[in-house]
């Protein structure tokens, strides 16, 4: 009998009941903060300041350090909240 953690190997008649919703999984992105330099605005370096999962409506995401999360109406409404205090950019991997 198979336990809650085994990886599901379906049979082609068990993987079209569920096709449909397998298909419609979230899609990963990144919130990338860019650093520029004060005089030229050249950029300087840039990392990953949270990562996410944009669904259907809503996105959900999570800090790097793993201090802020939460759920936002969209990718860019998340991404937002991190452009309050420097330059982000939405990267898909």
């Amino acid at each position: 009998m198979p336990t809650e953690t085994d990886i599901w190997s379906p049979e082609p008649e068990e993987y079209e009941l569920v096709r449909e919703e397998i298909l419609r999984a979230p899609r990963l992105f990144a919130s990338c903060e860019l650093d520029r330099d004060d005089d030229e605005w050249e950029l300087t370096g840039g990392r990953v300041c949270a990562w996410g999962l944009a669904f259907d409506n809503r996105a959900e995401v999570i800090s790097t350090d793993g201090r802020g999360h939460g759920s936002f109406c969209s990718p860019a409404r998340a991404a937002e909240l991190y452009a309050r205090t420097s330059e982000v950019r939405l990267v898909y991997p």
